[in-house]
């Protein structure tokens, strides 16, 4: 006689065959079925409820909860979706000792992170399997959110992380985010003010030039937030994090310590504005300071009746940290319906990374921004110039 082949056995990890049920003799319904655990050994699972359907809904729950439990223990398999993919991602870059690099992930950087899976990921790909996708699937996504003016920068880094680690739990053979083509775009130019566009700024945000009549006058803190800004290349939450145990201005050379940045709340991850006792990179860098900012931090010092050396410098009239939102904001008004509208106080950041770099070198703009790779740099902090700096001296010599 022919041999028939028997049924395909589950594979590990949660796969469960065909529930059935039976009413019992009170009455009650209960559900079963035949699940194979992580363990490869099939189980049993059952669930009690007054109807049948009730006792399946029972059942699908807690074989639902069992597979999660599967999942987080087991890792990710071929039969995920990009959504539930994306949730065991997160957790696993959240878990110190999990991700590659050293550090442990910052909590900001991880609602970004969460961010994109909920906004971007998951309403177009998310109930995609990961035995499913292909480039093709992937390039088309990809195209149709961009022609709607959206950026996919950082869908493509998380798709693109998410789906290596699929591939090192070998629910992938290979990435499918390595083939797909990038998106075309012009290289933008870098936007700089020249030395006059700084001198109107700084009128500009002056409280004295801002002051309306009848009307109480704005405080400093926005023109300080400029100049201190303008004297440093320093970034918005970097600035504000700055405390006076970070000065030293009495020194022939004053300097400033740049270790901290302020951080702001992010639902599920940051709970309040806080200070951050590392930069955005996590470098530490010492800044040489300008004359006139010297001079203008030490009259801003003399006008607090009470310091202490860990009290931020920019605070607010109760000694608190200052939201850099409602900075932007007083920007923006400033510049409104001038030349400089669309400053941003990363403007500033942009402006001196290309003095430094035209008239010091590309090095020093590094140093002083505070990069790791000169490239970057170059790329979005420095703008171009028409004229070639004054090379005579140098080039004389080819006609002594």
């Amino acid at each position: 006689m022919p041999t028939v082949p028997g049924r395909p056995r589950l594979a590990p990890g949660g796969e469960h065959g065909e529930p059935w049920t039976e009413r019992l003799k009170n009455g009650t319904y209960r559900a079963r079925v035949r699940l194979r655990d992580r363990d490869g050994k099939a189980r049993e699972v059952t669930a009690r409820a007054t109807t049948k359907s009730g006792a399946l809904r029972e059942l699908q729950r807690r074989i639902d909860a069992r597979q999660q439990v599967v999942t987080s223990q087991q890792g990710v398999t071929a039969n995920m979706t990009v959504a539930d993919l994306g949730a065991y991602w997160l957790q696993h870059r959240s878990r110190p000792g999990r991700q590659r690099s050293r550090a442990a992930v910052k909590p900001q950087t991880l609602a970004g992170y969460a961010s994109v899976l909920r906004l971007l990921i998951e309403p177009h790909i998310g109930g995609v399997r990961l035995s499913e996708l292909s480039v093709g699937l992937l390039e088309n996504v990809l195209g149709d959110i961009e022609d709607c003016g959206i950026s996919t920068d950082q869908m493509r880094t998380v798709l693109q992380q998410c789906l290596d680690l699929a591939v090192r739990h070998e629910a992938l053979a290979s990435n499918p985010m390595r083939l797909v083509d990038k998106p075309a775009r012009n290289d933008h130019e870098v936007q700089a003010l020249t030395i006059d566009q700084v001198h109107d700024l700084r009128v500009l945000v002056d409280p004295v030039v801002r002051k309306q009549p009848g009307k109480r006058g704005p405080n400093r803190d926005l023109a300080d937030l400029i100049d201190l800004g303008l004297g440093t290349g320093c970034r918005i939450g970097e600035l504000l994090a700055l405390t006076w145990d970070r000065f030293d201005l009495e020194s022939s050379t004053p300097t400033a310590r740049i270790d901290g940045t302020i951080v702001e709340p992010r639902a599920g991850y940051v709970d309040s504005l806080h200070r951050q006792d590392s930069t955005k990179t996590g470098g530490v860098r010492t800044l040489v300071l300008p004359d006139a900012v010297v001079a203008r931090l030490q009259e801003r010092r003399s006008q607090v009746t009470s310091i202490e050396p860990t009290d931020p410098v920019l605070a607010s009239s109760k000694g608190t940290l200052l939201w850099p939102n409602n900075l932007r904001t007083r920007l923006r008004a400033a510049v409104a319906g001038t030349d400089l509208e669309g400053t941003t106080p990363h403007t500033l950041r942009r402006t001196v990374g290309t003095l430094v770099a035209h008239e010091r070198g590309l090095d020093a703009a590094r140093d002083q921004l505070g990069h790791s790779d000169g490239s970057v740099t170059w790329k979005s902090y420095v703008a171009s110039r028409d004229q070639a700096p004054d090379l005579r001296d140098l080039l004389d010599q080819f006609f002594d």
